[in-house]
């Protein structure tokens, strides 16, 4: 097989895929109360964070926050297509499966750790403390309600995995506001 019967193959293959995808979020995932609650996933946390956020740290924040969101999100992706995971639920089925926990839950979640812990040991400690939750408690649940689903991945990797993204995160934050400083 030549490059572009190749290329032909692997489209075919992926328009196939995005009508079995769109045929499976019809018949099994919206509307269904695993839905519901991945729909609440996003709207809550963002609403709690808006009431809670300090509005004159907020871009200071806001950056800590998409530093979490990037780096989540690449090594969600890189995860997913190696498959050591999988996402079994959309909220809706153009927008990736990773959508609400990467963009939404973990980025709110160590942004409100960030704006209430300034130094680094208490930082790290109510860190730490957030993602023994979400890699043991929190992962967990969503594999039992059938909402995520491990293939070759162990829980304590997440452990380390969300400990390297909020110290990357915090890196990138504090630098930031130094060089913000130093401009003024």
């Amino acid at each position: 097989m030549n490059e572009s019967e190749m290329m032909n193959q692997m489209i075919q293959v992926k328009k196939m895929y995005k009508q079995l995808s769109i045929e499976h979020w019809v018949k099994y995932e919206v509307f269904t109360w695993q839905w519901w609650l991945g729909v609440a996933c996003v709207v809550i946390p963002l609403l709690l964070w808006w009431k809670l956020v300090d509005r004159r740290r907020i871009l200071e924040i806001t950056a800590f926050g998409f530093m979490v969101n990037i780096l989540a999100t690449f090594l969600d992706v890189m995860g997913s297509e190696l498959l050591l995971w999988n996402y079994t639920l959309r909220i809706l089925p153009q927008i990736p499966l990773l959508f609400p926990v990467d963009f939404i839950l973990v980025p709110i979640i160590y942004m409100i750790i960030y704006q209430r812990y300034l130094a680094w040991k208490q930082f790290l400690l109510a860190s730490t403390i957030v993602t023994l939750a979400l890699a043991f408690v929190i992962e967990p649940l969503a594999v039992y309600i059938k909402q995520y689903q491990l293939i070759s991945w162990h829980y304590s990797y997440s452990f380390a995995i969300y400990i390297l993204i909020v110290i990357l995160a915090k890196l990138f934050a504090d630098k930031l506001l130094s060089v913000r400083g130093d401009s003024k």
